[in-house]
């Protein structure tokens, strides 16, 4: 059974998961922020073995926390999309970068890569364990800027399209507690402005909106 926590850390309402099977205790951390010794007493307490960090993106917010982990184990794999590189502070040990549809396995757990671009131009999304771990592309009821260096708007659109496609009982688990933490996709088709345009293809509509 894959089982998910989310944990508010921080001053800008970051989330940070983790992501484990319940039976053989393999974890994987996904955007470690602020607060990581938490995530870590976390593991400590449930008995999990960290596989690797999984990161939807390099802005500071979503990856302040990776030395801390990459301190304790140098050979602890770190993913990332290369478009994203760049922006990270330092360099992990051991940084890979994910392609779109690769199919990660942290141990016996199974994650999907979809890129999304829009917020930055390495932005993925992680499916695994019926959720998808959306970083700052979506969010409840909401979108991620468009306004940072590297951020495109029509970009964003096409990724929106590409999730408007996923199934309605998939969990939403965002990158930030905006405006909610978690829904599904079926929630967010009927409510999220964003989404609701780029299912029905009113790209230029949404591109105003989003500026």
């Amino acid at each position: 059974m894959i089982r998910t926590r989310q944990f508010k850390l921080g001053p800008m309402d970051n989330f940070s998961y983790l992501l484990w099977n319940d039976d053989t205790r393999e974890a994987v951390v996904i955007d470690p922020a602020w607060q990581p010794e938490k995530l870590a007493e976390f593991m400590e307490k449930e008995k999990l073995s960290l596989q690797c960090v999984l990161l939807t993106h390099a802005h500071p917010d979503h990856v302040n926390g990776v030395p801390f982990f990459t301190a304790a184990n140098k050979d602890l794999p770190v993913y990332l999309h290369e478009a994203d590189h760049f922006m990270l502070p330092s360099k992990p040990p051991v940084l890979k970068h994910v392609t779109d549809g690769e199919k990660l396995e942290a141990g016996s757990l199974k994650i999907t890569v979809l890129h999304t671009p829009g917020h930055t131009p390495g932005s993925v999304c992680y499916q695994a364990g019926g959720g998808v771990y959306t970083g700052d592309t979506l969010f409840v009821g909401q979108c991620g800027r468009v306004d940072l260096p590297g951020s495109s708007a029509e970009a964003l659109y096409d990724s929106f399209v590409r999730l408007s496609g996923l199934p309605d009982g998939a969990a939403v688990y965002p990158g930030h507690s905006y405006n909610g933490d978690k829904s599904t996709f079926g929630v967010q088709k009927e409510y999220n402005l964003y989404l609701k345009l780029a299912r029905a293809g009113r790209r230029e509509e949404f591109l105003k909106a989003v500026r």
